[in-house]
């Protein structure tokens, strides 16, 4: 098809990993990185529980790792690949197929989870090329997480019922109690996902139009918006914040609730920032998680509400702190352009954010707490944030807040 022959040209683009034909009606592909993972059978396990969807399913486990990879992890892998193909052939669910793609040796420079998610995506799109099928839906997920027995079903059936939708982040809970972590684990992980919880919660306070979740593990893509988008990243941590940011600006983007993931707590140094490390470096510490302070959004809601002015010639209530950001950035020789090139409020507004997006928005953040204000306990900001969204009954209890932004989030409250 001529939106992915486009892509092919443009970007590096592997041959075919999979001979066997995709059926003809095949509407969802699930891609799983892998590099070694102790057990990625409970993980298939979950998606082949779930409950029957109207159309087939393939998944595509990516089975990577760097060159001159130890050889600890090179027979970790190569047992991974006898587990995927022992329930490919035993898995009984004519609606599902399960593929392994097997690529060792891949360049230490681009190795990881980044490039691995793109072997796989490029691979869906290969297979929804063959069938003609440009908004085929690309499903990503992790090889530590399972999953509801509705999830492959709600996704189907929400881009099904949402035409217009491109991609969407899918709802994620991590376990916070069980046997098979010690308690550490489970206390810091509760901690994590609060502040990733807080942290878009904080910006949706702020009035940003941009705030969504965006975990490599819980996210749904239309092929064709992939392909237009010059397709996934080969950062080795991060992917899915910088690859979502692409996608998010275009306004189609939505969040599936009655589908849910339940990623991992285990602890891990692969990457430099992202769960893993932080519950490892919580755990190494003691177990206190500091963010960015609440003032800073509310410094942010100022100005966005009143970012209009700006059209009109007028100066908007800026705090300081803002200002030498702003004037540091270049920002005041930006807003004669996005002005002039506005013919309604409307217009400008997405300049604006264009210029002020989810990268600027952090860049202030870290600007303003290198400077001016310190982080604070996570419970002390997520308390402060939720007092806002009409929390009455305050708490500082980690896991209290934490379920209760879920159910906030989830439209329960």
């Amino acid at each position: 098809m001529k939106c992915f022959d486009t892509y092919y040209s443009r970007f590096n683009v592997a041959e075919p990993f999979i001979s066997e034909p995709p059926n003809r009606n095949l509407h969802t592909i699930v891609v799983i990185p892998s590099y070694n993972e102790p057990n990625i059978v409970p993980s298939l396990r979950s998606l082949l529980n779930c409950s029957p969807t109207i159309f087939p399913v393939e998944i595509i486990v990516v089975v990577n790792s760097p060159e001159n990879a130890a050889k600890d992890i090179i027979d970790k892998n190569l047992e991974t690949l006898a587990q995927i193909n022992e329930m490919s052939l035993s898995n009984q669910r004519n609606d599902i197929k399960i593929f392994a793609i097997h690529c060792p040796n891949l360049p230490r420079k681009h190795a990881g989870v980044g490039f691995a998610r793109k072997i796989g995506m490029d691979e869906a799109v290969r297979r929804f090329d063959q069938i003609e099928r440009e908004e085929g839906i690309i499903i990503n997920f992790d090889a530590d997480s399972t999953c509801n027995t509705q999830y492959l079903s709600a996704i189907e059936d929400y881009f099904i019922q949402n035409p217009k939708i491109e991609a969407a982040s899918i709802y994620f809970e991590h376990p916070l109690h069980g046997d098979d972590y010690p308690p550490e684990i489970y206390s810091a992980i509760a901690k994590y996902e609060l502040y990733l919880r807080y942290y878009v919660a904080a910006q949706r306070y702020a009035e940003f139009p941009h705030a969504f979740h965006t975990i490599g593990s819980a996210f749904a893509i239309k092929a064709d918006v992939y392909a237009a988008e010059g397709g996934m990243n080969r950062r080795k941590a991060g992917e899915d914040f910088y690859f979502l940011q692409k996608i998010i600006p275009r306004g189609r983007y939505g969040e599936i609730f009655s589908a849910q993931v339940y990623p991992s707590p285990r602890e891990s140094m692969r990457v430099p920032f992202g769960t893993g490390a932080s519950i490892t470096k919580m755990c190494a510490t003691s177990n206190e998680y500091v963010v960015y302070n609440p003032e800073a959004f509310d410094i942010l809601k100022r100005f966005f509400a009143t970012a209009y002015v700006l059209q009109n010639g007028g100066e908007p209530d800026t705090d300081y702190r803002l200002k030498d950001f702003l004037s540091a950035n270049g920002f005041y020789q930006e807003i004669d352009g996005m002005i002039s090139n506005s013919a309604s409020q409307r217009t400008f507004i997405q300049r604006f954010f264009t210029w002020f997006d989810a990268f600027r928005l952090l860049k202030f953040l870290n600007f303003l707490h290198e400077k001016y204000i310190n982080k604070v306990p996570v419970e002390q900001a997520a308390a402060y944030i939720a007092a806002k969204m009409g929390l009455t009954n305050i708490t500082n209890n980690t896991v209290e807040l934490l379920q209760w932004y879920r159910q906030k989030e989830r439209g329960i409250l």
